[in-house]
């Protein structure tokens, strides 16, 4: 498929800008006031909403003809959703992915960005913040890690020798498939999920209860154009980026491999 032509660096440029503007002036300098719960666990703080603020005007100011669907717009109007199924380029914002952490003072956050055409991820970002990593995929162009091309070891591998990221849910809820793997790392925050595989600290990832635009799609991109398998649902199947909704999506090196740890793990999270 044809991409929209964007600029990558000048992207990345925006988010390294409002992350120092609007994030990191923030963490660790938070008052009570500045942190509340949309619901219960689920946090937003004055960093996240102004952000999200930044983030939609130079996202839109960069390409005119784009929409913005952020996280902390559609928890308050669901509705903000309908703008993926159009066939304008959409942004879709998780101004800060790790919300719990950054509020809690803790470096596992960062910023998600995609963009999001005809309901195809087209490119997509992770920026850790505290470590200044910048992660950048575009569909079919391969995914990179501050200029260097990443890919992950896609031979098939017994699960109990993988390291696995649990996502979506409290460290305690993976204690029934520990057993399964080498490790199950918890880490209340998807991009750090993704990357810690991409980049080979682990080698799959389970998200429960519920998949995202904001938390999913440049996520799945960068992990697959890294060489990654991801599926949703028993069937396996593809990710799509306009879904909001309950879900069980596992990241492996390969469809085999994703299959089997779904098979494996899902009945011994159905509560997760």
């Amino acid at each position: 498929m044809t991409l929209p032509d964007i600029d990558t660096t000048k992207i990345t440029d925006i988010l390294r800008h409002v992350s120092a503007t609007e994030v990191l002036p923030r963490f660790k300098n938070l008052a009570a006031g500045e942190i509340r719960e949309k619901n219960p666990g689920d946090f937003v703080t004055v960093a996240d909403e102004a952000s999200e603020k930044a983030l939609s005007s130079l996202l839109r100011d960069y390409l005119p003809a784009s929409l913005v669907v952020g996280e902390e717009a559609v928890a308050k109007d669901e509705s903000v959703l309908e703008r993926l199924k159009g066939d304008e380029p959409v942004w879709v914002i998780d101004p800060i992915d790790g919300t719990y952490n950054f509020s809690h003072n803790r470096s596992k956050f960062g910023i998600l960005l995609s963009l999001v055409h005809r309901g195809v991820t087209v490119y997509g970002f992770a920026y850790d913040v505290v470590g200044d990593r910048m992660a950048v995929a575009g569909k079919g162009q391969g995914a990179f890690l501050d200029g260097v091309r990443l890919k992950i070891n896609t031979e098939n591998r017994p699960i109990n020798t993988l390291i696995c990221q649990g996502g979506g849910a409290q460290a305690w809820h993976f204690d029934p498939v520990r057993p399964l793997f080498a490790d199950v790392v918890n880490h209340r925050c998807s991009l750090h999920d993704f990357m810690d595989m991409y980049t080979g600290k682990s080698d799959c990832v389970i998200h429960v209860s519920k998949v995202t635009p904001w938390d999913h799609a440049a996520n799945v991109l960068l992990a697959q154009e890294c060489g990654a398998s991801v599926i949703v649902g028993e069937e396996g199947q593809a990710y799509d980026p306009a879904y909001h909704g309950p879900a069980y999506l596992v990241a492996a090196p390969s469809s085999d491999i994703a299959h089997e740890i779904y098979i494996k793990t899902k009945p011994l999270l159905s509560r997760a």
